[in-house]
Parts: structure tokens; C-alpha cells; sequence
């Protein structure tokens, strides 16, 4: 069954390096029905590179950082004026390979609830489609009527597991969260850096102590939200990581104080279970 489909295309920039956006758009801006172009960057950026290559792209610049999830519900909310079904969720550092066949795909499916594709190739499945417990906000797709039904992106989240927790609130209202393994993502986590260190490289992320915080408080948020979706060999696991990475801040990175501070604030903030802006 073909589904006819219009998709509005959400891509959230900040401080952009110009060519990198502009040759990542061009994996699918072409081939979506809307372009929202919102800049989080908090000092005005000369997007006209990116204007100029896309001259139907709709900008939103507040000048401001106001998250992700703030960005997300503002293009829902064009996306049902300007008639489209669909909304796709993209980072700046995201680009596509073969994504007409995931557009083609989406047609063919109707899927009812979110999907993706794999993410810098991934485990690689047999299957043409597999269920998952959460998507990557990146290259994620979202009916506009599931959004209407469950309510749109948790706005106080502000940047980390904005995609974790819409997918669990989805699951619990029976939506499914299916990948397409006919498409793949190529996208970019942190400077993904590396040092040598007795003769092994380890992978630095070089994020900033906003990012720590967020990524530190709202994962254990989350295990408020949903309990039975986190195990306690989960939250272990969690912990550790969260260990892992101060280790790595302490001995290879820059502001050192600062980001260390914002993990264990923002872990105290997710215990309390206290959504305490950064």
C-alpha cells in the first residue's frame, strides 16, 4: 500500500561549520516537502551558505539556546499548518546514505509509530525492518497524528534523551518503534577525539559541562518516569559510565572542574528526581 506523505524536515544547527551542514543537507533535503532550519546558536550566524543552497528552507533564529525539544515542537507545530503528515528529526553533524529507499520505504509501510534507520552502520540485521526499544533523534520519523495523540517533545529535557524518552512514552500508547535497515546514518557523537594511553587509544568526547549535565540528569530522570523500562544492572551500568567519563575529563580534557561539577549536579538533580534547568 503507498501512503501518500508529505515530510517536513527539522534540522537544529549549532555554531555550524557551514560546508559540513550545507553537504549533509544535501542527502535529503531535496526529497522532503518542508525545510525548518532552527539555530540554536546563542550569538547570530551567517546562514546564508545554507540559504542559498536551499532557498525554500524556513529559518527560526531566537538568538538563544532553547533545546532541542523546543525546536522539535515549534516545526510540529508549522509542519500541521503547512499540511504535512510526517516530521523528521535532524542534527546539523547527520548525513544520509540511500535515503530515497527510506523515504520509499516510509510510502510503502504506513508505519504506525516512530522510525529510523541505522546509525553508523550499526548491527547489521537479516531483516528488512526490525521493532527497537528507542530511535536516535536523528533521522527519526514521527507521524503528526502520534504526536497529537501522546503530546509532543518532553521540553524540559532540553537536549539528552529527548529521542529515548518520546519512544518509551510511545511505546506505552502502543506505538512501535521500528528501524529500516535499507538506510544508514551517518552521524557524528562529540569530537570523538582520540589519545593514546599505553599503547590503546581511548575516545574522547571533548562535550561541554551543559551537555554532561543533561546527559547525567536525565537519563536517571527517566527512571522515574518509566521504572520498568530500567533494571537495576541498567542504572549500574549507567553510573558507571557516568565514572568512566569523569576519569577521562579528569586526565584529557580542558574545564575540567566545571564538567565534573555539572555530572554530579546533574545526577543529584536526576535523583531527586528535580528536571533543575543547568
Amino acid at each position: 500500500m503507498h501512503v501518500e506523505m508529505k515530510i517536513a524536515a527539522v534540522i537544529v544547527t549549532y555554531h555550524p561549520q557551514m560546508e559540513d551542514v550545507v553537504r549533509n543537507m544535501a542527502s535529503y533535503a531535496n526529497d522532503v516537502d518542508l525545510l525548518v532550519l532552527w539555530d540554536n546558536s546563542e550569538k547570530p550566524e551567517d546562514l546564508s551558505p545554507i540559504l542559498q543552497a536551499y532557498p525554500k528552507t524556513i529559518l527560526h533564529q531566537d538568538h538563544c539556546n532553547a533545546g532541542l525539544p523546543t525546536a522539535y515542537n515549534w516545526a510540529y507545530q508549522l509542519a500541521k499548518e503547512q499540511g504535512c503528515t510526517h516530521l523528521m528529526t535532524m542534527d546539523q553533524d547527520s548525513e544520509f546514505e540511500q535515503f530515497l529507499s527510506y523515504r520509499s520505504w516510509l510510502e510503502k509501510h504506513d508505519v504506525p509509530g516512530i522510525t529510523c534507520v541505522r546509525i553508523n552502520k550499526g548491527v547489521a540485521y537479516d531483516e528488512e525492518e526490525v521493532e527497537i526499544g528507542t530511535a536516535c533523534q536523528s533521522g527519526s520519523v514521527f507521524p503528526l497524528a502520534m504526536l497529537e495523540q501522546i503530546g509532543g517533545f518532553r521540553e524540559d529535557l532540553f537536549i539528552a534523551m529527548v529521542d529515548a524518552e518520546m519512544s518509551l512514552r510511545a511505546a506505552e500508547k502502543g506505538y512501535k518503534i521500528i528501524q529500516y535497515n535499507g538506510s544508514n546514518l551517518k552521524h557524528m557523537i562529540g569530537s570523538r577525539r582520540k589519545v593514546k594511553v599505553l599503547g590503546h587509544h581511548i575516545e574522547v568526547s571533548d562535550y561541554n559541562a551543559l551537555r554532561h549535565y543533561y546527559d547525567s540528569r536525565n537519563r536517571i530522570l527517566l527512571w522515574h518516569e518509566f521504572p520498568n523500562d530500567y533494571d537495576f544492572r541498567g542504572k549500574l551500568h549507567h553510573l558507571a559510565g557516568r565514572m568512566k567519563v569523569m576519569v577521562k575529563i579528569l586526565l584529557f580534557e580542558d574545564h575540567k572542574c566545571s564538567k565534573v561539577a555539572a555530572i554530579v549536579r546533574g545526577s543529584y538533580n536526576g535523583f531527586r528526581n528535580k528536571a533543575v534547568s543547568y
